[in-house]
């Protein structure tokens, strides 16, 4: 495989890496055909992440065609891109790294409730790599049999996914945790919010805990590669999988999405 990274194409075992002294942002994004419909959105968290950390990033319009260009060489024009920026750790440059591997087919999502604590370091509102205490997360759910786990903190509240924003269905409401600085503002879950105002499909944003999970009539997990997907907890039932695909489904491809 090959990885583009500050206007050339490397092996992938070539581009460089962010640290735990440095983090960095990153994106990722589905493509169908080789198109990233939700480029533009990407681009301005990306862009907004690296000005709230002082990194340097100035996207050019060559940006997107190296991202067309590495999933053609891939062979993963219906697969998954990542746009990652990678401080060198002595405060030096930003190396800008595009890489893609395959999508995993969609399914529904077992989850489990965690446990993790985040460190005094942990940032949550930027989407930044290396990520040990989502990859904590999500390792804990999957050696409890899950495949993906849902952030709790120390009052009950349930936050989010490890690789996604979390929706419950509510006294026929759809609702989404605020984004208080513990949450990742989402891409999907931006353009489903949005959507949900056009449709007049009631929505809002509200805390949740385990109780409102245990009691959700449906589930869902939302990420900018698969959309909406059903989800259940690990010991419940079949996921709600028609109440997704017919609410929120048709939110994911309602337009504009850039």
């Amino acid at each position: 495989m090959n990885a583009w990274v500050d206007g050339h194409f490397v092996g992938e075992g070539q581009a460089p890496r962010a640290t735990s002294r440095r983090p960095g942002p990153f994106e990722t994004m589905g493509a169908e055909r080789g198109d990233v419909r939700l480029w533009g959105r990407h681009l301005r968290r990306l862009t907004a992440s690296a000005q709230a950390l002082g990194l340097s990033f100035a996207p050019t319009a060559a940006l997107r065609g190296a991202a067309l260009e590495m999933l053609l060489q891939n062979g993963h024009t219906d697969g998954v891109l990542r746009l990652a920026l990678a401080p060198e750790p002595d405060g030096g440059a930003v190396h800008t790294v595009l890489t893609t591997r395959p999508r995993s087919p969609a399914r529904t999502v077992r989850l489990l409730p965690t446990v993790v604590e985040p460190d005094a370091g942990t940032v949550r509102e930027h989407k930044l790599w290396p990520r040990p205490f989502y990859d904590a997360v999500l390792q804990q759910a999957q050696d409890g049999g899950a495949d993906d786990g849902v952030v709790v903190d120390e009052h009950g509240g349930v936050l989010e996914t490890a690789t996604a924003n979390l929706w419950l269905k509510l006294d026929g409401v759809w609702k989404t945790p605020p984004l208080d600085g513990r949450v990742l503002p989402g891409i999907a879950r931006a353009l489903l919010l949005e959507a949900a105002r056009r449709r007049g499909l009631r929505t809002a944003e509200r805390a949740l805990d385990l109780g409102d999970l245990h009691r959700a009539e449906a589930i869902a997990c939302s990420n900018a590669v698969y959309g909406p997907r059903a989800a259940a907890l690990l010991d419940a039932g079949e996921p709600a999988v028609a109440i997704v695909d017919s609410e929120l489904g048709p939110l994911w491809r309602d337009p504009p999405q850039d």
